[in-house]
């Protein structure tokens, strides 16, 4: 049973590389609840998209931005994929935690909105988007490179 059930999360995991959107592709526009329960867009007017699938990505980009204070772009949207975490961990720990943040981050709790966002493990992705087209994408192992990355 056990062997299924791994067989069963890596085929899904090819799956899901499989459909990994690549520089050059568009992305849908969606929109989701953030930390705080306000809708979030990622729309044609989304010039950069923050994105972590992970812990140690979204560790970086919240260092990152409450670092740059009042100085983060309008048109930059923080994603985080959360559905990975355990839904009671999610709901009295973490979400808890997010809300003492000074900026928003759109949740993919189901994990289906974000299911296609390129991404690599422990780094924070920067998806620079023209009219939702991905024209450039970079991933970050530190919240200072981060930073100087979102940087005019």
């Amino acid at each position: 049973m056990k062997k299924l059930i791994l067989a069963m999360g890596m085929m899904c995991a090819m799956a899901a590389n499989a459909a990994t959107l690549t520089q050059g592709q568009s992305i849908p526009t969606f929109e989701l609840q953030d930390q705080n329960e306000q809708l979030q867009q990622v729309t044609a007017e989304t010039r950069t998209l923050l994105f972590s699938r992970d812990m140690k990505g979204g560790e970086i980009i919240q260092e990152s931005l409450e670092s740059m204070g009042d100085k983060i772009p309008a048109d930059l949207v923080y994603v985080a994929d959360i559905s990975g975490m355990p839904g009671l961990i999610a709901k009295f720990v973490a979400i808890p935690q997010l809300q003492k943040l000074p900026f928003a981050i759109a949740l993919d709790r189901e994990g289906q909105a974000t299911a296609a966002l390129p991404s690599q493990e422990d780094k924070a992705a920067v998806i620079k988007l023209d009219g939702l087209k991905m024209v450039d994408i970079q991933y970050y192992e530190s919240a200072d490179s981060l930073t100087k990355a979102l940087q005019p």
